[in-house]
């Protein structure tokens, strides 16, 4: 019967999938559910209450090592009737560009670990001169992308956003071949949206010397969400704890297409599989920096020491603190997602030991009330179960599948 009703599920589903900003469900993932727990079950027959989106890339490559791509998909669509706030999956296309941005700078004599300190300028901006996280107390790009990618700062998001202004990210969004992918807010901040178009000026130092300073940005841009008005809940709290009886509007928010996420992702660990637009022009020694922040898991980083178990922010595979096959060296390549009631897990999963490799994105919507802002969503005993079957699910197929052999010392060794 489990069988026999996701069956008829995938038949409506493939229905679905012909309206526009959508692919079509892959049979490949079908198949794989059809074994899968009553839980995930669950959640896959009720598409239309946790919104879900699935983006699943399998890597082949050639006896050189050339990989070459095929993506598959469950529930996808990009249009406005499948929006999920995307949260902190922003930080790793805002990470990509500080070091490409940081890479034109290399001239001034600036590297990713250079001081850089932030100043003010305009309504609602703020300093920052020192972080103490650090061995020599200063703050820097590399710090920054250190707290983005192993903790989901959102301090260390607010001051690369600034480092690098609004039409910066809009622009090299647009250049690289992500034209729907929308990066044009600061968050945690209780200020008027004209502040996000305005971003601090910035000072790289060398000891009590100034590198360089960028003045005060003012972005031309006006950028929206591309499917225009999108909502979210059934009603919101606001900064305030008034309580909005009707749902929210992000059409000013960022956005974050999973398809276009799971490129930017292959831009990072697979940029030969891409066409050459869409490759960033990031040093292997400074793209090498993001990685390693990527996979690290929080005992093995120092300046800032995290108390946090492996799992921390590690949704697929392990979320739930379940622990990995003895068999295999996992390292999960991430970023993840957590706000207004989405979950959701961007990663390059590799197994060293056995040459595993491959790529999933996918989000979900964990809101039973439909109220934002309540703090009372349902991402451990619904989102992160979800997350955590379905990362298992495709790595016992690719353990499984046959492939030509080929092992990653370089990415590796970035933990020897």
């Amino acid at each position: 019967m489990h069988r026999l009703l996701f069956i008829w599920f995938f038949g409506v589903a493939v229905l679905h999938a012909q309206e526009s900003n959508t692919e079509k469900d892959s049979p490949l993932l079908m198949h794989l559910f059809c074994n899968a727990s009553p839980a995930f079950f669950d959640v896959l027959s009720q598409p239309e209450k946790y919104k879900y989106q699935i983006v699943f890339t399998q890597i082949d490559r050639n006896r050189s090592g050339v990989p070459t791509l095929t993506h598959h998909y469950f529930h996808y669509n990009s249009g406005a009737a499948g929006y999920l706030y995307p949260a902190s999956l922003v930080k790793l296309p805002l990470s990509v560009l500080a070091l490409q941005k940081i890479q034109s700078l290399d001239k001034y004599g600036i590297s990713p670990f250079t001081p850089m300190v932030t100043d003010s300028g305009f309504w609602c901006q703020t300093r920052t001169s020192r972080d103490f996280t650090q061995r020599d107390s200063m703050p820097s790009v590399e710090a920054y992308i250190h707290k983005m990618m192993l903790v989901s700062d959102n301090e260390s998001y607010n001051r690369v956003y600034e480092f690098l202004g609004y039409d910066y990210i809009g622009r090299n969004l647009q250049k690289h071949g992500f034209p729907q992918y929308r990066i044009i807010q600061r968050y945690e901040q209780p200020c008027d949206s004209i502040s996000h178009y305005v971003t601090n000026p910035v000072y790289f130092l060398k000891g009590r010397d100034t590198l360089y300073k960028q003045r005060q940005q003012e972005g031309i841009m006006r950028l929206r969400n591309p499917n225009g008005e999108v909502w979210m809940g059934e009603s919101y709290y606001d900064n305030t704890g008034y309580l909005f009886p009707f749902s929210r509007s992000f059409i000013f928010n960022n956005f974050a297409p999973l398809h276009e996420q799971q490129l930017v992702l292959a831009s990072v660990f697979t940029p030969h599989a891409l066409p050459a637009s869409m490759r960033w022009k990031v040093s292997d020694e400074n793209l090498n920096v993001l990685k390693k922040y990527m996979g690290m898991w929080p005992f093995e980083s120092k300046y800032p020491s995290y108390a946090l178990p492996n799992s921390f922010k590690k949704y697929l595979l392990m979320g739930n603190g379940a622990a990995l096959p003895d068999s295999s060296d996992i390292r999960s390549f991430n970023v993840v997602g957590r706000a207004f009631g989405v979950i959701a897990d961007c990663a390059y999963i590799v197994d060293f030991k056995n040459d595993v490799e491959f790529m999933v994105s996918a989000e979900l919507y964990c809101n039973e009330n439909g109220i934002l802002n309540d703090n009372v969503y349902e991402y451990d005993t619904v989102g992160i179960p979800f997350l955590v079957e379905l990362g298992r699910i495709l790595y016992q197929h690719e353990k499984s599948r046959p492939r030509n052999p080929w092992h990653n010392a370089e990415l590796e060794n970035l933990y020897k």
